[in-house]
């Protein structure tokens, strides 16, 4: 028997072979959507379970709670020891410090490359199997480095590497002590290269005020977290100062750090942090593209069916059961199923390197990998198939021999209504989508292109690694570059905006003459920097070359530093007294607001001071005409000056706008679902008006026949749909506006979503919809009336 049902299925499919490429497009493009959903979902959620102790391990960090708000740090290095020293529900401890230094190998130089110091434990702690050398003694001296296997490659052409030797920012020699395994991509820390913590000096040790290190415990099973919470936090208190700031210090679980962790600054950039909210959106219009796919099916299956009708007639009067049609129709549904699932597969394997690129990471691992998730799409097509298939199975198979034999189906009833509702929800779904597809690339423009304060193009950044040839002839350099970028501007700093930069903890003098503490970001710059980036003074004055003081006893603060102090203008802040570090001084200046981080955050508190030894980042201004010329000429010029110095350069543009890569990301994977949700939205519009018309083709023919124009009919047969998009647009715009409204809420300087918006997302949805409905009723009536009339 399911020789003759499959025999049937492939006869129809070959009879009607535009519906069967409808049906089978829109189930693998479905099948494709859910499938690449489904595997940056799971590669999202597996952050860090490779560990074998992930259940047990827990990310310390430290909220500071000042005056001025809550900063959210990692910890200091005296931390960990201490904890673990104190609780003996700790049963491990190691840390990381991210940075990144210079790696030079004999003669070559490798530029700027991500490592982390880290603790010995690090190795029992995490699951970073070593492939050489012994975890135990690897990290026994300063200097002692851990590579991974593409380092060693990359360094020395073997992953034999033990005992070989790298120089550390071109000076301090290390030596290989071990060799591990690549770190997997979904870690939300990832380098390769580990340096002995031991490299740092002891000075890091007992430290209770520069928040660098990521610390992490081991607990045992069913902890008391928040118990612990409260003893690290008070334990914290009887070793540090908190009359200005108080510390509280939570645990995270290592699984959650890093869809629920805070982002705890680092100056390496080697932790990485995702979203719940990616997650969530990305899941729900997924299965919202699949819905849409399997409404498709079901609409088109029942349309076109029509045209079986007699053949269903002729089968129940030969003594045909209704169980053997539905498992008929089931047959074909599975059937179709099946073929999208294949044609789905080859989908994935052909978008699969467009995919990785879009979202920026190797999600798969391996083909092997590949080919066990995709084989999770043959029994999902079964089911699809199965669930898609069952309205028509039953529909079809539930009318009556007479209304078969006549060729006719129920017109009315809930059949129809669930059809038009399903229609409506589709439509509110575009509506949704094409808003926020349009918001979503409204607030990443603003971003990118709202005015931020200061200047940021034609400006040529150098990382020279803190290097003193460059820190302490600072007037040669400038002179040197000078020449080759025309007289342009050029300054020296600690940072410039846009990269990420570390807090100090500073005490200001506030409007009630107290020494305030709050953590504040802090610039260190030359007597050049502000001039250069065009940052306004919004009272006193700028660091002044003359003015020998300004190098040990001035400060300038920004705006909201002078608000977070509680004073109701900027002149009030001049002359107030600051220490910081070492240094102690008077406020000389301060400067407008501006962006030196993203829009996302509000702006900080800022302090700037001259200070040389923290200087890393030369800054030039270059000329737009000859770019490329210009930048060889001062890699030449660099050699010359620094010959055994890499020239690592960025464009501060570049650099601020890297900051929005992850939204731009985002935007790319919205819009490119929001295209495939509208496109089946449009599929399942064309199945409804193929239904209607196919069952109104004989009252068009007799509406011709007494005199009405093509025109009448077109109106005829698009009024009711165009009805059924206008309620999608009354339900869908005002969810449209919550929901983007809702997501704008997490940018601490956003759009609106004004109307305009909701205007042309209507429109756009309107006139697809009608181009989508004019296919089928324009067809129906250029139709010759006594084609359609002469059946009966």
């Amino acid at each position: 028997m399911l020789r003759n049902y499959l025999k049937i299925t492939f006869r129809n499919i070959a009879g009607n072979k535009t519906y069967t490429a409808i049906n089978v497009a829109g189930l693998a493009t479905g099948m494709c959507v859910c499938f690449f959903a489904l595997l940056y979902v799971r590669f999202e959620l597996s952050y860090d379970t490779y560990h074998k102790k992930a259940d047990l391990i827990y990310r310390l960090v430290t909220d500071v709670r000042t005056a001025s708000g809550v900063e959210y740090k990692s910890t200091v290095g005296a931390m960990a020891r201490t904890i673990q020293d104190a609780l003996p529900e700790v049963q491990q401890s190691t840390r990381i410090f991210p940075d990144y230094l210079i790696v030079k190998k004999d003669n070559d130089v490798f530029g700027e490359e991500k490592i982390a110091y880290a603790d010995s434990s690090i190795f029992s702690v995490f699951t970073l199997p070593l492939v050489s050398g012994n975890p135990a003694t690897v990290f026994n001296a300063a200097y002692n480095i851990v590579l991974s296997e593409t380092a060693a490659k990359r360094y020395f052409g073997k992953t034999d590497a033990v005992g070989q030797k790298l120089l550390l920012n071109g000076n301090d020699p290390a030596y290989v002590t071990g060799v591990m395994k690549d770190m997997p991509v979904n870690s939300h820390f990832r380098t390769d290269i580990l340096v002995s913590m031991k490299t740092l000096g002891s000075e890091w040790e007992d430290n209770w005020k520069r928040f660098f290190f990521y610390s992490y415990l081991v607990l045992p099973e069913n902890a008391d977290i928040p118990a612990l919470n409260a003893k690290i936090t008070k334990l914290v208190k009887d070793h540090t100062d908190q009359s200005k700031s108080q510390y509280s210090l939570f645990l995270e679980p290592l699984k959650r750090v890093y869809l629920e962790g805070n982002p705890r600054g680092s100056r390496g950039g080697t932790s990485v942090a995702g979203s719940w909210t990616n997650v969530y959106i990305f899941s729900i219009v997924a299965l919202l593209v699949l819905f849409i796919a399997c409404f498709n099916f079901v609409n088109l299956t029942t349309a076109y069916s029509i045209r079986r009708m007699k053949e269903i007639g002729v089968r129940k009067v030969l003594g045909g059961k209704r169980k053997q049609l539905i498992f008929q129709f089931l047959t074909d549904a599975v059937t179709i199923s099946a073929i999208a699932a294949f044609f789905g597969i080859l989908l994935v394997i052909i978008l699969l390197p467009a995919f990785n690129s879009i979202i920026g990471k190797k999600i798969i691992a391996d083909n092997v990998q590949l080919m066990g998730m995709l084989s999770l799409l043959l029994p999902g097509a079964l089911v699809l198939g199965l669930l898609a298939g069952a309205y028509p199975a039953f529909f079809l198979s539930g009318t009556s021999p007479v209304q078969n034999l006549k060729g006719k189906i129920g017109t009315a009833g809930t059949g129809l209504t669930l059809r038009k509702s399903l229609v409506v929800a589709q439509f509110c779904v575009s509506v949704v989508l094409i808003t926020a597809t349009m918001v979503v690339y409204r607030q990443l423009d603003f971003m990118k292109n709202h005015e931020p304060g200061f200047k940021k193009d034609h400006r040529l950044v150098i990382d020279y690694q803190f290097d003193g040839r460059v820190s302490n002839q600072p007037e040669r350099f400038k002179q040197q570059f000078g020449h080759v970028t025309s007289g342009g501007k050029i300054s020296m700093s600690s940072c410039f905006p846009g990269k990420v930069n570390h807090t100090f903890p500073t005490k200001i003098e506030n409007k009630d003459s107290d020494l305030q503490e709050f953590q504040a970001d802090a610039y260190f710059i030359d007597h050049d920097f502000l001039n250069q980036f065009g940052i306004e003074m919004a009272a006193g004055r700028p660091f002044k070359m003359n003015l020998s003081s300004d190098s040990t006893e001035a400060m300038i603060i920004n705006e909201a530093a002078c608000k977070a102090l509680g004073f109701a203008n900027a002149e009030q802040a001049l002359g107030k007294r600051f220490q910081q570090l070492s240094r102690q001084g008077v406020i000389v200046g301060v400067t407008r607001d501006f962006h030196f981080q993203s829009f996302q955050e509000k702006v900080k508190p800022l302090t700037f001071r001259i200070a040389p030894g923290f200087f890393t980042y030369l800054t030039l201004d270059v000329p737009s005409m000859n770019l490329s010329s210009t930048v060889d000429k001062l890699k030449g010029q660099w050699q010359k000056l620094v010959p055994d110095m890499p020239f690592i350069y960025s464009f501060a543009d570049e650099a601020y706008h890297a900051q929005y890569e992850a939204e731009e990301r985002f935007g790319a994977l919205f819009v490119c679902m929001a295209a495939l949700a509208i496109i089946l939205s449009c599929l399942g519009l064309m199945g409804l008006s193929a239904l209607s018309i196919t069952q109104r083709t004989k009252e068009i023919g007799v509406r011709k026949v007494l005199g009405a124009s093509v025109a009448a009919v077109f109106g005829l047969l698009t009024k009711d749909f165009l009805l059924l998009v206008l309620t999608a647009l009354i339900i869908g715009t005002p969810l449209a506006w919550y929901v983007m409204n809702k997501w704008l809420q997490t940018f601490a300087y956003r759009i609106e979503v004004r109307a305009w918006i909701l205007i042309s997302a209507g429109a756009m949805v309107v006139l697809v919809a009608l181009l989508t409905v004019s296919i089928q009723s324009i067809k129906a009536a250029l139709m010759n009336p006594v084609k359609s009339l002469k059946s009966d």
